[in-house]
């Protein structure tokens, strides 16, 4: 039985996507962003009042053809003790551990935030830490690199990366216009397009040993939706054309399986014996292969054909690998 939601929260929703999209894709007309939303003209005046009377404020500009944040009210937290300013500071760090989340840049600032609010000396020693455990080894980056990266998403201005590429033992330039910094499976990522690429793609900070600005200042593209490209992925990899991926779970892990929304797309059908076929639409069908694996012989590839094949070389691999172990003396 589904639970009915309420006016109120079905608003709320809405107000929070609103803001969501104005941040994200400023450079969207206005038709696009009431498509963006499924609400009307007359529900974005009535929602763009209500975040009015709260403190958030916008505007479209047409010289400049984007929308223009004019007020992001700040709201002071008077009563939050010192031990819940720290607690919040560090969650961010267990983010970075525990994956599974999309957390913006904005997230990383606000944690800042609440470090330079802090007491003279613990103020300085907590940023020190902060840079430390949670931009280095959280996320394995430098904070002037991020700094710069979103210096230039604020400004629209092209940057060249010196990006070193996992398969290479020396950064390489990337020309790209970056349109957002996000947190994706326990690291940060920046997207955009890319001039070295002609496409849209992702780059991981950490792997970005500079970044150099050039003259060239290019707004995001109108084409360009983050909510919509990244919804299709499994794990990491978006894209805006998929795939369906179909997997059969033994009785030993179903429930397992049944009790956790892995994927927006996913449908959940018992079988005879008590298995059960687990469905997903993604951009990627190698992720689900990866992800099924870790459920050894209670998961077995279905569709699409070329996955299985590809999961059974993979596991034809893993047989040698332990066949060689049992032969050695």
């Amino acid at each position: 039985m589904k639970h009915a939601i309420s006016p109120a929260v079905r608003r709320t929703y809405r107000l929070i996507k609103l803001i969501q999209e104005i941040k994200c894709s400023p450079t969207q007309t206005v038709r696009r962003l009431i498509h963006n939303l499924g609400i009307s003209k007359a529900q974005l005046y009535k929602d763009r009042k209500a975040l009015e009377e709260l403190g958030f404020e916008f505007r479209y500009s047409r010289p400049l053809s984007r929308f223009v944040v004019t007020k992001d009210a700040f709201l002071p937290i008077e009563d939050l003790s010192l031990s819940e300013r720290l607690s919040l500071v560090m969650a961010v760090r267990q983010l970075s551990a525990a994956g599974d989340y999309l957390l913006s840049f904005e997230g990383v600032n606000a944690a800042r935030k609440l470090t330079a609010d802090l007491p003279g000396p613990l103020r300085d020693s907590t940023q020190v830490l902060f840079d430390d455990l949670v931009l280095k080894q959280g996320f394995g980056c430098d904070r002037k690199i991020l700094e710069r990266l979103q210096t230039a998403i604020g400004e629209s201005r092209r940057v060249v990366l010196d990006y070193l590429r996992p398969e290479s033992d020396k950064p390489t330039p990337e020309e790209l216009d970056p349109y957002h910094v996000f947190f994706k499976r326990r690291a940060l990522y920046v997207e955009g397009f890319s001039w070295t690429e002609k496409g849209i793609r992702m780059y991981r900070v950490n792997r970005i040993k500079a970044v150099r600005f050039t003259p060239m200042h290019s707004p995001i593209r109108e084409d360009y939706n983050f909510a919509r490209r990244h919804k299709n992925a499994f794990s990491v990899f978006p894209g805006e054309r998929t795939e369906k991926v179909a997997v059969r779970f033994s009785p030993k892990v179903r429930p397992y399986v049944e009790e956790s929304l892995w994927h927006h797309s996913q449908i959940i059908r018992r079988e005879k014996g008590g298995t059960i076929r687990f469905e997903v639409q993604v951009a990627e069908p190698r992720e689900v292969m990866w992800w099924a694996f870790q459920w050894g012989a209670e998961a077995e590839i279905l569709e699409p054909g070329w996955l299985r094949e590809e999961a059974k070389r993979e596991v034809g691999r893993m047989i040698r690998f332990y066949h060689a172990d049992a032969n050695e003396p």
